[in-house]
């Protein structure tokens, strides 16, 4: 079983993506009609919509791998899969990003460097989080196998 103040930190992380969840989804839901009267970001809606599914879709992905840490098990082939289906999910992300900037850039012909440079961090950012993620999914892929060998050897 885990110390008391680990289960108490994963408990406050839970609730933390489940708010987030809760307060994500009145809000991909209400952008429209905030900016119903701005048509010159409508296209950037095409990129922010998706975007904003996938990140749900991410919350829901470490929803899951909180309960298996509940279970005290972390290195378990689920979880493997977790972690690599969230970082497709990142990268897919990432590509969004880069095809509003492209957009922005090329099509629209916008030179707010505000807006450029925001679209550039948001592809470098999670397309790192969809490296990091896929190296992490490899690691407990590896540990997964060596759990198993260890279980078996007992």
């Amino acid at each position: 079983m885990f110390p008391k103040e680990i289960d108490k930190m994963g408990n406050i992380l839970k609730i933390i993506v489940i708010i987030g969840i809760v307060f994500s989804i009145p809000v991909i839901v209400l952008i429209p009609f905030l900016l119903s009267n701005n048509y010159s970001i409508f296209y950037s809606m095409l990129i922010v919509y998706p975007n904003g599914l996938l990140m749900v879709a991410i919350a829901f992905q470490f929803l899951k791998m909180f309960k298996s840490l509940e279970k005290n098990q972390p290195f378990t082939q689920r979880n493997v899969e977790i972690l690599r289906n969230t970082g497709l999910l990142s990268f897919s992300m990432s590509a969004l990003w880069i095809i509003d900037l492209f957009i922005m850039i090329f099509v629209i012909k916008n030179t707010y460097i505000n807006y450029i440079l925001v679209l550039l961090f948001l592809f470098i950012l999670f397309f790192g989080v969809g490296i990091a993620l896929w190296t992490l999914s490899l690691l407990f892929l590896q540990a997964t196998k060596y759990k198993e060998e260890n279980d078996l050897t007992i």
